[in-house]
């Protein structure tokens, strides 16, 4: 594990939500998703695996347009690096609308913005204000983050509530581009928004409980969320959740052939077994399997489309050449499936690789636990 406990036991204050960015990958979805510590993600670096988790997992969810890497901060100030064009827009904001169609009130998306830029955030928020306004049509929490510059706060958030026609929920850049303490308690003690949300600071931050504090202070009923990157402080060379990786990926599976015991299915929550399973392929098998394995048996192609298409029945149908046995106990069949197996658990394991660390690394987190508390 990687925290002190007697440090890290108290749980996370009332009325504060606070997300764990940067878990983009579908194995870190679901290792926080296991610890009730909800994610947040970039829209941009989503794969379809990543999709999916969200849905099916159905928890809070954070999803940032990514604008955050169109722009680098040197000491002469802030210089567009990766522009985003009209059409990478389009798509961020399509799925978007697709995640939001699934989780509803669940999710907060990020408007899209410019990071340091006032005047470019307000043209991007009139040009997709259709798009984000479907978006909020689902219950969703559209976040605006308030972009210093010539505008006060203030006036910055009323300006683009009138661009998009929306409610949007105020959310204070905290790392880069960072909004002052001074500037946000004046802003929230001023508007007291229902809800406010922290960019790049999370609890590890020693400013943090300060800040909620000085926020409750000036604004008692303003609900607070927050996210920061937990995955960066652990990985790497000689960091905690990469050395546990390195144990984890050498330490074999046993009792293949029954029910597996592995670390890595331990941590996630998960049981494979054998006597269970190897009869159902059609549960764990993938179709690339099921053709390989009609391939080895030479199935005509009539037995082979009633193999592929429906595993589970043809394995217990009279196999006609070896008598009164089923197809399950034709010997070169239950070879292939075994192969198979033994493929099977292999990528569960090694998919399951970068979850299981997660849910031992941050086990005892502050951060932990935050949907029972929700609860």
């Amino acid at each position: 594990m990687l925290f002190d406990l007697s440090d890290f036991r108290t749980p996370v204050p009332a009325g504060v939500q606070v997300f764990a960015s940067g878990a983009n990958r579908e194995c870190e979805i679901r290792g926080f998703a296991r610890l009730g510590i909800p994610v947040g993600v970039s829209v941009n670096q989503l794969n379809q695996g990543a999709v999916e988790a969200l849905i099916e997992l159905n928890q809070p969810v954070l999803v940032d347009s990514g604008a955050f890497s169109e722009v680098s901060f040197t000491s002469t100030g802030t210089h567009t690096v990766k522009p985003i064009d009209e059409a990478e827009w389009e798509s961020r904001l399509a799925l978007y609308l697709q995640l939001a169609s699934a989780l509803g009130k669940r999710a907060m998306f990020v408007a899209p913005d410019k990071v340091g830029d006032q005047r470019e955030t307000l043209s991007r928020l009139g040009r997709y204000r259709a798009h984000l306004a479907a978006v909020a049509a689902t219950g969703a929490v559209i976040l605006l983050p308030l972009q210093v510059g010539a505008l006060s706060h203030d006036e910055f958030l009323d300006a683009a509530q009138n661009v998009t026609g929306l409610q949007m929920t105020p959310a204070m850049p905290m790392r880069k581009a960072a909004t002052t303490a001074e500037a946000l308690l004046s802003f929230v003690g001023k508007a007291k928004p229902r809800h406010i949300h922290l960019l790049g600071i999370g609890m590890e931050n020693r400013r943090t409980e300060k800040l909620i504090r000085a926020l409750r202070y000036v604004s008692p009923t303003t609900s607070i969320s927050m996210d920061s990157n937990r995955l960066r402080a652990v990985v790497g060379k000689n960091r905690p959740l990469t050395q546990l990786e390195t144990t984890l990926r050498s330490t074999a599976a046993e009792s293949l052939y029954g029910a597996v015991e592995s670390p890595i299915l331990r941590l996630n929550g998960e049981v494979l077994d054998y006597t269970d399973l190897i009869a159902f392929p059609s549960l764990w098998a993938t179709p690339e399997q099921l053709t390989a394995i009609a391939g080895a048996l030479n199935l005509p192609q009539q037995a082979c489309q009633s193999f592929t298409t429906s595993p589970d029945e043809f394995l217990q149908a009279q196999c006609v050449e070896f008598g009164d046995l089923t197809w399950i106990e034709h010997p070169i069949l239950a070879q292939e499936l075994d192969r198979a197996w033994h493929q099977f658990v292999d990528h569960k394991l090694r998919s399951g690789l970068r979850s299981a660390a997660i849910a031992d690394i941050f086990r005892d987190a502050r951060i932990s636990k935050q949907a029972e508390q929700a609860a």
